[in-house]
């Protein structure tokens, strides 16, 4: 009995063990549908294509397409067999994706990339990321990124649009800025010249002063309106080179001086002792802030002084000015106002003006508003302060002003410098009137090539009274054609012109001068070995000068130019020396009215030339009589200078009354 009881005991045991292994068992169950109920739900709710890939043999195996919501489109069952591969994997790119899992279990580490499958004749686009599982199998995760690279595309689409639109834009600037400052090139260039002329009296000349001053404005209007193009299409950047500063400075107090004394002002400029001499920032744009501060100070202040202060950025000043008055402060909108560093220039136009209403300052600096002070003077675009804060922040500063209205306004400004190695720096071309040529110089050849009829006569009446030999073409094919022949020193080249222009005939010399550089010719002495061509431009962008330098051009001269600038590239690129008029003399010709010419002036030359310059007067051909006198040796000057000024004011009724008595 104890032996079946025992036994019987144990039976319970067992049998209460074995219960509890069921219970537990059937939990287990009951937990593991409850997971997979889960993961399935999981699974089904997931947006993405998750598949697990199998190897054999280094080849795409089996797939296992999980039930994500996506998939449920191929199959309801979970397990699919190896020909389901053709549903994700197109012949074409197969191998490709077979690499990239190999890859992904050769490495053990997950990768990514983009790919797209043709549905329905449209590409449907996935982000896949590929993780190892073992060392043959790999979960394939891929997302449906379709709307995201739809967006994309209608981004790239919208990019390239607005591109092709700023680039239209730029071109049409281009276009008017040529077609703008074309006119204005023969506007400028006869009134300057009709101005010179001793004919011009009276009522007369100041009509011409008037004409020239008011074609001054309108250029300086059209050049504010393009610059401002140019600042919103992003294609304005620093020039940095080295600079004079206090040359600058004291060619702005000359420029300005008169326009302060003609309003009974007092003009004062003040630099602090630590400010540098030469520094290295963009010149040209520091000029026109200055410019445009210091002259709207001066167009706006009818009594008192305009100031401008000059100081390193650690020299503090504050907002009171030298003056003491207690300004209205106001930072202009979006400004990050840094705090000045040492290596930074501070510069204050302080005037004593009408002032800036307080309302009235935030638009200060927006492009056409105009405060209601500048509306009255009835001038400007409202453009030259956006201008100039848009070049202040490009140099690494910003601008703010501070104003009492009826009192003054204090405009500051800093900008970021390097400071420049003290050398010699060379020196500037005076500003005073070319009168002739400086004696014993080489008789120089140039050649004007302008398909504009007037812009060529203003080059020739003004540089043929000189003593220079001008020939002049049409277009590019004539220059080539009068370069090969002729052998000019300069080319003065517009780039647009018919049948070839200027960009085609630049290249095709320079590429014609380049072969011919080793073959050794003999030319006569005074044959260049290097033609210089200077382009003649009126376009306003920098990329178009660039163009210009890029097809072989040695220099370029925006239009309308004036006399000083062609005079100075001359100088430059040949060498060119000149005697100017005196200080304070502005009529070129009174030294051709202290006397006559006289025969014993004319012995100098041969008969035969004689004969030929007679022959000229009386037919009144002027480009006979200036080739004529391009012959006279240059020991003899001042029968250059007379013979050139009768020329110039067609007095050919001197010259024949003169040779009449040498003709025998």
């Amino acid at each position: 009995m104890d032996l079946v009881d025992r036994q019987e005991c144990q039976l319970r045991k067992l049998s209460q063990q074995l219960q509890k292994e069921i219970s537990k068992c059937k939990l287990l169950e009951q937990r593991l549908e409850t997971s997979e109920a889960q993961m399935r739900a999981v699974f089904e709710a997931m947006t993405d294509v998750v598949l697990m890939i199998n190897l054999h043999n280094n080849q795409l195996g089996s797939i296992k397409i999980l039930p994500t919501k996506p998939n449920q489109i191929y199959t309801d069952d979970t397990d699919v067999i190896s020909q389901t591969i053709e549903q994700f994997f197109h012949e074409q790119t197969a191998q490709i994706w077979l690499e990239k899992v190999k890859q992904a279990v050769e490495v053990q580490q997950t990768l990514y990339f983009d790919y797209y499958l043709c549905r329905q004749e449209h590409k449907v686009w996935f982000s896949a990321s590929i993780s190892p599982t073992s060392d043959q199998s790999v979960l394939w995760v891929a997302r449906d990124i379709s709307d995201r690279k739809q967006a994309e595309i209608e981004l790239q689409h919208a990019k390239e649009a607005a591109e092709a639109a700023n680039k239209a834009k730029s071109q049409f600037l281009a276009a008017m800025s040529h077609e703008l400052r074309t006119p204005l090139n023969s506007i400028l260039g006869f009134s300057q010249i009709m101005y010179d002329d001793t004919s011009c009296i009276g009522e007369n000349r100041e009509y011409l002063e008037i004409i020239n001053k008011s074609g001054q404005h309108l250029l300086q209007l059209i050049n504010d309106v393009l610059e401002m193009s140019k600042i919103e299409a992003g294609k304005i950047k620093l020039n940095e080179k080295k600079l004079d500063l206090y040359g600058l400075l004291d060619s702005l107090e000359d420029m300005l001086r008169f326009k302060a004394t003609d309003k009974k002002l007092t003009l004062v400029f003040e630099r602090s002792p630590s400010v540098p001499q030469y520094i290295i920032t963009d010149e040209s744009k520091l000029r026109q802030v200055l410019l445009n501060l210091l002259g709207n100070a001066i167009k706006f202040t009818q009594a008192g002084s305009v100031t401008l202060r000059v100081r390193m950025g650690h020299e503090g000043q504050g907002a009171q000015g030298r003056q003491g008055r207690n300004f209205f402060q106001c930072p202009m909108p979006n400004s990050q106002s840094p705090i000045p560093d040492p290596r930074s220039l501070t510069f204050e136009v302080e005037d004593t003006g009408s002032g800036i209403a307080s309302e009235e300052i935030n638009n200060l600096f927006e492009a056409f508003v105009q405060t209601d002070t500048g509306r009255r003077s009835q001038e400007g675009t409202g453009l030259g302060l956006a201008i100039s804060r848009k070049f202040v922040q490009l140099m690494g500063g910003d601008i703010t002003v501070n104003s009492v209205l009826e009192q003054g306004s204090l405009f500051t400004f800093h900008i970021q410098i390097k400071l420049a190695e003290i050398k010699q720096q060379p020196k500037e071309l005076s500003s005073q009137r070319v009168k002739c040529l400086a004696p014993d110089q080489p008789i120089y050849r140039l050649l004007i090539v302008e398909d504009n009829q007037d812009h060529r006569q203003f080059l020739v009446k003004l540089l043929r009274p000189l003593g220079f030999e001008i020939q002049q073409a049409e277009n590019g094919q004539q220059s080539i054609a009068m370069w090969e022949s002729w052998h000019p020193h300069i080319i003065f080249m517009d780039m647009q012109m018919p049948i070839m222009d200027g960009y085609e005939a630049t290249k095709e010399i320079k590429g014609r001068e380049q072969s011919k550089s080793g073959v050794g010719e003999n030319h006569h002495i005074n044959t260049p070995s290097r033609t210089k061509i200077i382009a003649l431009t009126a376009y306003a962008f920098e990329e178009q000068r660039q163009a210009m330098i890029s097809a072989g051009c040695d220099d370029f001269i925006s239009k309308p130019f004036r006399e000083e600038e062609i005079f100075a590239h001359l100088a430059k690129h040949l060498g060119v020396r000149y005697i100017y008029l005196e200080p304070g003399i502005v009529d070129q010709n009174n030294f051709v009215q202290s006397r006559k010419l006289t025969p014993e002036d004319l012995k100098v030359m041969p008969d035969t030339w004689i004969q030929k310059l007679r022959t000229a007067a009386k037919e009144c051909n002027d480009e006979s009589i200036f080739q004529l006198l391009a012959k006279i040796p240059r020991q003899y000057p001042t029968l250059i200078e007379f013979l050139t000024q009768i020329t110039y004011n067609f007095r050919f009724d001197e010259i024949i009354e003169i040779t009449e008595f040498l003709i025998t």
